[in-house]
Formats: C-alpha cells, structure tokens, sequence
C-alpha cells in the first residue's frame, strides 16, 4: 500500500469511527432522555436543567452530523464541512461546559451535589459529554485555524439557555423551589452576581473553544500522517 492508499484508508477509518461514535452518542441521547420523560415527575419541569436541555441539544445536532455524514458517504464528497464543524463544536463546548458545571458541583465544599451515579444521569453528564468532545477532538475534519467568529457558536447555547432561565426567574414564572441553579437565581442574588457568572461562563465556553479548535486541529492532522 503506497503513501496515498495509506493515507485515504486513515481518512475514511476516521470517519467511519466518527459515524460510529456519533451514532453510540446519539443513542444514549435519545435514552437517557425517554428515561427522563417516563421516570422523571413533573410535566416538561425537567427541561428546566441545563444538563437535559443540553442533552437535547447534542442528541438533535449530532443527529444532524450522522445524516450528513452517510449522504456524504453515499457522493463521495464532502457538502456542509463547514456547518457540520460548528455544529459539532458546539456541541463539544455544551457538553464541556455541562461536565465542568456537574464536576464543580461534586467539590465538598457545595452543600447540595448534583446527582451523576443513576442511568440517566451517568449518561448525560458523563457519557455523552466524553463521547462528543473526544469524538470531535479526534475524528472530526478541521477547516482551519481557531477564528474568533466561531466562539458565538460555542456560547450559543449556554447564553440562550441563562437568557430564557434568568427571564422565567425575574418575571416569577419559576417558583422560587424549581429554580435549577443557585446561580441564576436573580432575584435573590442580584443582577450583578448573576452577570458576574455569565462573564465566567462565557470564559470558560470560549476557552473550551479554542482549546477543542487547536487540539482537533493537531491531533487530526497528527493521527493521518504517514511515517516514511
């Protein structure tokens, strides 16, 4: 097998293990969230988390990547690289974003931790969040260097899920004991406490940006070398 056969079979070995992995991923979506609609009680409060809304987010979008992905596969030609990309690093940085969050609040120093150790939840903050970020580190075909443009696709989800929590919270539209997060709690709180967590969290997503863009960048590339 000469440089370029090499070459071209590492290339569609790292796209069928992307299919793959975004089909297992798109799976556990799918399960942990008609667990969540027959076992958890409340009728739709559930989608009051960021975890579960996120977890919509990755099934949905990854779901979207698979069907490109076969229809690309089926031409023999890539027809979105572009859309494909960012919809998929948005959902690594959601997903990075959900395991920061859920791992922070595991510290000993938190009176109430979030609870990870149950089928849903194992995979919805851990599973999933793995899955998604490793699979675009690695398998995901880069268009080109980090640019700034790209951190709004990052952030969108996070900034459109603490907009429409924060308005349901300040209008009275969430009870004071369904409020997902101590956090957005804006009317105990306060505005400046509240906007002082957004700016973290909207650091933490573009850092998670940039780091997701460079790696998959590096390690893409790396991983379809060929050694002489």
């Amino acid at each position: 097998m000469d440089a370029l056969e090499l070459f071209n079979a590492k290339y569609r070995k790292k796209k069928i293990t992307n299919l793959v992995v975004s089909i297992v991923t798109a799976l556990s979506g799918y399960a942990a969230l008609a667990y969540v609609h027959t076992h958890w009680l409340g009728g739709g409060r559930q989608f009051r988390y960021l975890t579960v809304d996120g977890t919509v987010l990755t099934t949905f979008l990854t779901t979207i990547a698979i069907v490109v992905n076969i229809i690309e596969f089926k031409k023999y030609t890539e027809l979105t690289k572009t859309f494909v990309y960012l919809i998929r690093l948005s959902s690594a940085v959601t997903e990075g974003i959900i395991f920061i969050v859920v791992m922070v609040s595991q510290l000993p120093f938190f009176e109430d931790h979030m609870t990870i150790f149950t089928f849903e939840n194992m995979l919805m903050h851990v599973l999933i969040p793995i899955l998604t970020i490793a699979s675009f580190i690695y398998n995901d075909s880069p268009i080109g260097k980090f640019r700034f443009k790209w951190i709004f696709a990052g952030n969108a989800y996070a900034f459109i899920y603490a907009i429409v929590v924060v308005t349901l919270i300040a209008t009275g539209r969430i009870s004071q004991d369904l409020i997902p997060y101590f956090f957005l709690d804006i009317r105990s709180t306060g505005v400046v406490f509240v906007l002082t967590v957004a700016v973290i969290i909207f650091c933490i997503g573009t850092g998670l940006c940039y780091l997701f863009v460079e790696l998959n960048r590096k390690v893409y590339w790396r991983a379809l070398s060929i050694k002489k």
